[in-house]
């Protein structure tokens, strides 16, 4: 699978799972938007473990087969 689109799928599948466990959209309390802030880098920084570790994998996978 290409890394790019890895991420993204990552990100969005994240997103989703964030949007349905929190309040974002219902009019929760401005005090909690921190917390938000907090779960969107760190679905930001998980997509990019996704993209990044996605090649190493592939040629860790490659090397083991030859």
């Amino acid at each position: 699978m290409n890394p790019l689109v890895l991420g993204i799928c990552i990100y969005i599948l994240g997103f989703i799972m964030a949007v349905i466990s929190s309040s974002i959209f219902d009019g929760g309390q401005v005090e909690f938007s921190y917390y938000y802030a907090i779960i969107f880098s760190i679905l930001y920084l998980s997509a990019i473990v996704g993209i990044s570790t996605s090649p190493i994998l592939k040629e860790l996978r490659k090397n083991r087969n030859q």
